[in-house]
């Protein structure tokens, strides 16, 4: 690689690193007790260059959680794109959900900006637009199985909505460590109510449970 594509490199790479270690402070601290002065310390830069790259610790925040959200969703193509059938697909999105993909531990990072989208503009905004990107990724796959067959629902898009919003009310008893909900408990109760919302018959509930099965 030569001098001038390494130079083209270098602010990305300096960009993630910064990203990576807000990821890590407000993970560790929380939103209310993470400075700029924390990240540089971590990132291994300075306060200027943050706030030259995000404007703000909320800028920085919002981006972090958006390159957690594009790594999540690379996996989620990639897997499911491995994976033959709606409803195998379907269990394979709630046992990412529950924590079995790179966003492991990160459903803490989003109960920190759900807080902030109560009273912050931009981290309101940031909360829709993620929201969005992960029901629309439910509903690509409720709409493939309601064209299979495999699925019924008279009104797709508020099965989405309940089963995005159960999802998010078990994510916040996973992240508060609740006792007995565990990623595999998780799993189970999502796909419990996936199964009764959108009519999926027992033996594909079974068969989905088991994983399905995998292009060759």
């Amino acid at each position: 690689m030569g001098k001038a594509a390494l130079a083209a490199k270098a602010p990305e790479e300096r960009r993630e690193r910064i990203l990576r270690a807000t990821i890590a402070v407000v993970r560790a601290r929380g939103f209310a007790g993470t400075r700029v002065t924390d990240i540089a310390v971590e990132a291994g830069t300075s306060q200027g260059l943050i706030l030259y790259h995000f404007g703000s610790l909320a800028g920085a925040f919002a981006a972090s959680l958006t390159l957690l959200e594009d790594e999540f969703y690379e996996e989620l193509d990639r897997n499911l794109s491995e994976v033959v059938g709606p409803v195998p697909r379907l269990r394979h999105i709630a046992e990412l959900g529950a924590g079995h993909g790179p966003a492991v531990g990160d459903w803490r990072l989003w109960l920190e900006l759900w807080v902030r989208a109560i009273r912050d503009d931009d981290a309101r905004a940031a909360r829709e637009s993620l929201d969005t990107r992960w029901r629309g990724a439910l509903r690509q796959v409720v709409d493939e199985g309601l064209a299979a067959g495999v699925f019924e629902a008279s009104d797709p898009k508020a099965s989405v909505l309940r089963l995005a919003a159960l999802m998010d009310g078990l994510a916040i008893q996973l992240a508060l460590a609740e006792p007995g909900m565990t990623p595999s408990k998780f799993t189970e109760l999502w796909w419990q109510s996936a199964v009764l919302e959108l009519g999926i018959s027992p033996v594909s509930a079974v068969t989905g449970s088991k994983g399905g099965q995998k292009k060759n």
